[in-house]
């Protein structure tokens, strides 16, 4: 069985991220503005949540460069541009397999939520 590695999470309910072996995997990440009740606009919720990820996945040994796939959901299509270009800055052609969805969100203020897959050598 191989050891688990987690990484503290923005709620005590959630890890950050849980490593079993070489495989990590990120609980839903979103700006930690939102989280302490700020309505921030669309580009710093996204450099937040993409901060955020990457310090996750970073506790448990993973970086941009292992993550294989990338799920983002917005809470609006309008977002979808700069979510690219947030996306692009971390990860330039070829980036991770990605999914971008439009959904809703049980917190009103929040535009945008990250979750991710990593293979680690």
């Amino acid at each position: 069985m191989p050891e688990f590695r987690t990484a503290p999470g923005q709620s005590p309910m959630m890890p950050g991220a849980v490593r079993a072996g070489n495989l990590v995997y990120t609980s839903g990440i979103a700006a930690a503005s939102v989280l302490a009740g700020e309505a921030s606009p669309f580009a710093r919720q996204a450099a937040e949540a993409m901060a955020g990820l990457l310090e996750a996945l970073a506790v448990v040994g993973a970086g941009p460069e292992h993550v294989v796939k990338l799920e983002a959901f917005l809470a609006s299509a309008e977002h979808f541009a700069a979510w690219n270009e947030e996306f692009l800055r971390v990860w330039p052609e070829p980036g991770p397999g990605r999914i971008t969805l439009v959904s809703g969100f049980a917190m009103p203020a929040m535009l945008i939520e990250l979750q991710a897959v990593a293979v680690v050598d």
